[in-house]
């Protein structure tokens, strides 16, 4: 399972076009620096300014050149077919987990985003991470939702809070269905 330093490289681009070069030597230099996993398209990795096409190019830019490091692919779109449709090509790159915060340009209820990685949750084959990130999405993950979504399924062992504001919460026993850890950076 992912544990360790997880980096997060930026996606190289200007407003024509991603450079591949420069992405694939930044994940060169990650995995001879020693991570213990590489995240592509999180919220350094641009992810919102991109095409469907170029995301799915960075996964599998990411994948090819990680070597036998993990790599964690962000999903997050506005639209949950979009979500999917990310998801599936996350997969079909050879992600070992994928990354998901929650987008809406309307205030989201619990309910909501419940049922957005329920929906993804349901689909996928690898692990899905809760990218709790307030300051981008707008949306704060309450602690019972963080429990609702560790109890929902296995392909939910994995957390990923940027505030650390959760440090006092732990998952619930019944969350590591055959997984082996929660990330959450101190």
């Amino acid at each position: 399972m992912l544990t360790g330093l997880s980096a997060f490289p930026l996606t190289p681009m200007n407003e024509s076009a991603i450079d591949e070069a420069a992405f694939v030597r930044l994940v060169e230099r990650l995995v001879a620096g020693g991570v213990d996993s590489i995240g592509a398209l999180g919220s350094t990795g641009s992810y919102a300014y991109l095409g469907h096409a170029e995301r799915a190019r960075i996964a599998r830019l990411a994948v090819q050149n990680a070597g036998n490091v993990p790599v964690i692919v962000g999903i997050s779109a506005l639209r949950t077919r979009d979500v999917l449709a990310l998801a599936e090509d996350a997969e079909a790159a050879g992600a070992s987990a994928v990354l998901l915060a929650p987008m809406s340009y309307q205030p989201l209820t619990d309910a909501e985003v419940f049922g957005l990685y329920d929906a993804v949750s349901a689909r996928l084959s690898v692990p899905l991470c809760v990218y709790d990130n307030p300051g981008t999405t707008h949306f704060t993950f309450s602690d019972e939702l963080h429990g609702r979504i560790a109890e929902a399924g296995p392909a939910w062992p994995i957390h990923r809070d940027s505030r650390a504001r959760l440090s006092h919460w732990r998952p619930p026993a019944s969350a590591s269905r055959g997984c082996a850890s929660w990330c959450h950076p101190r």
